[in-house]
């Protein structure tokens, strides 16, 4: 079910994570995906469609491990302005879901680029409106009856500006655990990659991941799929796309 709320992990019990990587598939997606798959962990990676259709072989691999793979558009847009601008945002969608469908053994998860997905409420205020254009475009399309989302988070320490800023693996590992350990629960916001090709390479998201989670594990934190979070178990339950349902 697409709603106009966010779907978080805030119902989820103390001490559970969610881990979420966006804009991939990256340069290290393979060696990230095999390890979180050694430590017994089942993330979710929602790809950029565009990038994504060139890694078919990758997406498998993934699948295989158990991993969630996640829609997160074709090409990375804003999803409230391309609506508001008069844009296709069921085509943004569903060229993603093309490439990632035959891949998908659980739910069809989907994140919105910038976590985009309603208005502001006033135009200089803090708080979002109450409904989603962007839920009602897509619904109005009966293309995405299967689809849950918006998937969103609670826990985002901004990976991504770490390596734009050249913080180093070590220092990056500390805010991150730093601010899973203040929230104590919930959907960990992480990216494998970058819709910005000169981040790509300079993303090392793989090896923080590779310092976190046995420290995480050693302060005993236990990691479930995104699509065991109650508000996307919810989601899914009413798209019929409950996570054994679909083989």
């Amino acid at each position: 079910m697409l709603c106009d709320h966010d779907l978080k992990g805030t119902d989820l019990p103390p001490g559970t994570l969610c881990l979420t990587y966006d804009d991939g598939p990256g340069p290290r997606t393979r060696e990230l995906a095999r390890f979180l798959f050694a430590e017994g962990i089942r993330a979710a990676f929602f790809v950029i469609g565009s990038v994504a259709e060139k890694e078919p072989g990758l997406l498998r691999q993934m699948a295989d491990w158990g991993h969630v793979i996640g829609n997160h558009t074709w090409s990375h847009p804003g999803l409230v302005t391309l609506a508001r601008g008069g844009g296709d945002v069921a085509a943004e969608v569903a060229r993603c879901d093309a490439v990632i469908r035959p891949f998908v053994r659980g739910p069809l998860l989907l994140r919105p680029p910038y976590g985009s997905w309603r208005d502001k409420s006033r135009p200089d205020g803090p708080e979002d409106a109450p409904t989603s254009v962007v839920a009602e475009r897509l619904r109005q399309s009966g293309r995405f009856a299967d689809y849950a989302g918006p998937v969103k988070w609670d826990i985002v320490a901004e990976d991504w500006e770490c390596w734009r800023r050249g913080v180093d693996v070590d220092e990056a590992a500390r805010r991150h655990l730093e601010a899973i350990e203040r929230a104590g629960r919930g959907i960990v916001l992480l990216h494998d990659s970058s819709e910005d090709e000169a981040l790509r390479e300079r993303n090392r998201t793989a090896e923080m991941t590779m310092r976190l989670v046995p420290a995480l594990k050693a302060r005993g934190f236990r990691f479930v799929g995104v699509e065991e979070a109650p508000q996307v178990r919810a989601a899914c339950a009413a798209a019929g796309g409950a996570a054994s349902g679909r083989r």
